[in-house]
């Protein structure tokens, strides 16, 4: 593509965005009380039903991490007298569902943290009773806690499969020894996956930013939700760029 077309369509995205941003702008001051009001009360009911909605994604996340692990479990235990044609098949199969396990395991433990701080703010509004609270703060201790223990039997049988890899899921620098002892594709994988959420990351945070500056005449908002959104985009870039430098004086 030219430098010319390059340019103008970089002008064309902050044209359009600026248009979206007016729109909602006007559909906002239009909507004024109403659109407020319905928030409101849509908060309000939301914080009466965050217990049962913490306790739901407990259960949610519990069975789906504890199902695709059984699943994975079986099939390894069972795996003896496999034909060579199947044996891909196999690896591919029971590596998908020990990383679904994996990951119910580590999305329901963030939606978890975000519930729980849900309840916290409804337990000091009163909204919902001191002793649910308490009985919810003990449900998350035990749900995090199993969640832990169930992903360490994951990564177990993910070392059934690829005897060379190291590392226990419950030690600190975890992740560190899975990394050193993957191979070369598997890195390769890895930093792609990882460069991609970082890239999207980016993107929403900046999103988030806009969001909130359109929200700031209708909600009284403080400065405090502009400087955690703009520390979480802050943060990442840094490392990122720290990062890049070391490896490049490195070469």
């Amino acid at each position: 593509m030219s430098k010319n077309k390059i340019t103008v369509r970089f002008f064309l995205y902050i044209l359009g965005g600026g248009f979206l941003g007016a729109c909602l702008s006007i559909g906002a001051a239009v909507l004024g009380t109403s659109l407020v009001r319905l928030l409101s009360d849509f908060y309000t009911a939301l914080l009466v039903c965050s217990p049962w909605i913490f306790i739901s994604f407990c259960l949610a996340t519990l069975f789906l991490t504890c199902v695709w692990l059984n699943r994975a479990k079986k099939m390894i235990a069972h795996r003896e007298g496999l034909k060579e044609e199947a044996e891909d098949a196999f690896y591919r199969k029971t590596e998908r569902l020990l990383g679904f396990s994996l990951g119910a395991a580590n999305l329901g433990t963030i939606v978890l943290f975000m519930t729980f701080a849900l309840i916290t703010i409804a337990a000091l509004k009163k909204s919902i009773h001191v002793y649910l609270f308490f009985l919810c703060t003990l449900c998350s201790l035990f749900t995090i806690i199993f969640l832990s223990f169930l992903q360490r039997k994951a990564i177990e049988q993910l070392r059934i499969l690829n005897p060379e890899k190291r590392g226990d899921a419950l030690e600190l620098h975890f992740r560190k020894k899975w990394l050193e002892s993957s191979d070369e594709q598997e890195r390769l994988a890895i930093y792609a996956a990882s460069y991609k959420a970082f890239s999207s990351l980016s993107i929403l945070f900046f999103v988030f930013y806009i969001l909130l500056i359109l929200m700031v005449p209708f909600f009284h908002i403080s400065f405090l939700p502009f400087l955690c959104v703009g520390l979480m985009w802050l943060i990442p870039n840094v490392v990122y760029f720290w990062e890049a430098a070391k490896e490049t004086s490195r070469q």
